[in-house]
């Protein structure tokens, strides 16, 4: 008897020892390989972010053009003057009044207000992408750059620069029309003529995101409303949608033009639905073939 509780005593200490072992085993193991590890790990998931952000800055500058890095980027907003004078060429008081009469605004806003909120929805674009922040004029300024890129905000019949960016494409692939059917305003995309409608009592805004080519390395791109809830939510769409517009159009060939038509809830410019994009297949000035698709 005396002997078995000699054996179980012996048994008892070693079971302690092998736990000491262990224990100190994990700690050795948790003070020197855990570190590395964790250390690794740590360089792993900076790894994973920093490769998506630095494809989708490539992307980023793809969609703007090579020049993207070297000149400056303007942000063109209507400067509202001399309104009476640009109406011998676009009507824009007496049309617009013709569609307030058309359906009820309760929200109308002041011409102008919807503004600094697009740029500074643009703004935090390119500071994330690029760490360039936009230069913000009017359309009235003169831009001393050849080559700047110019992001012109509101229609042809608000904005002069938009009116020679509309120019200078040939309106191939988008038109605005200050008179349209019924002596409305619209933009005509795919033949078809798209102005702001009434149903069921909610209206609904027209609006376009479109790219010009300048140059084989630069672009202008236009966001313009029918209502500066529009051009408003042509911004915000291209803010949230320029990484697929960029892999839907720029496929097959760099800094193809194109025109994507949105339509929009009057004063809810979030909810935005693509009706119609067009591109085109070739450069300019050559004669272009359109591609045009659906999602009405």
């Amino acid at each position: 008897m005396f002997f078995a509780f000699i054996e179980l005593d012996l048994s008892l200490k070693c079971v302690r020892e092998m736990l000491t072992l262990t224990t100190a085993f994990a700690q050795f193991v948790r003070a020197q390989a855990m570190p590395p590890f964790l250390v690794l790990r740590d360089l792993a998931a900076q790894f994973a972010k920093i490769v998506p952000e630095t494809r989708d800055r490539l992307s980023f500058r793809r969609f703007w053009g090579e020049e993207f890095l070297t000149t400056d980027v303007f942000f063109v907003a209507d400067s509202y003057e001399n309104v009476r004078l640009r109406d011998s060429f676009r009507r824009a008081e007496a049309l617009a009044s013709q569609e307030r009469s058309e359906g009820s605004m309760g929200n109308e806003i002041i011409q102008g207000s919807l503004c600094p909120q697009a740029a500074a929805m643009l703004t935090a674009l390119f500071l994330r992408y690029s760490g360039k922040a936009l230069k913000i004029i009017s359309d009235a300024e003169p831009i001393s750059e050849k080559d700047a890129i110019l992001i012109c905000y509101g229609t042809p019949d608000t904005n002069f620069k938009t009116f020679e960016a509309e120019a200078s494409s040939g309106s191939n692939l988008c038109q605005f029309l200050g008179h349209s059917r019924g002596g409305h305003r619209g933009f005509r995309v795919a033949s078809q003529v798209h102005c702001m409608e009434n149903r069921a009592g909610e209206l609904f805004d027209k609006a376009v995101v479109q790219r010009i080519r300048q140059s084989p390395t630069h672009a202008q791109v236009i966001c313009a409303g029918l209502s500066e809830w529009g051009s408003l939510a042509a911004v915000h769409y291209l803010v949230k949608n320029w990484k697929n517009l960029q892999k839907r159009f720029d496929k097959f060939q760099p800094l193809r033009d194109f025109c994507v038509l949105l339509e929009v809830p009057y004063g809810q410019f979030e909810k935005t639905r693509e009706l119609i994009s067009v591109v085109s297949w070739e450069s300019r000035p050559a004669h272009q073939h359109v591609l045009e698709s659906s999602n009405v």
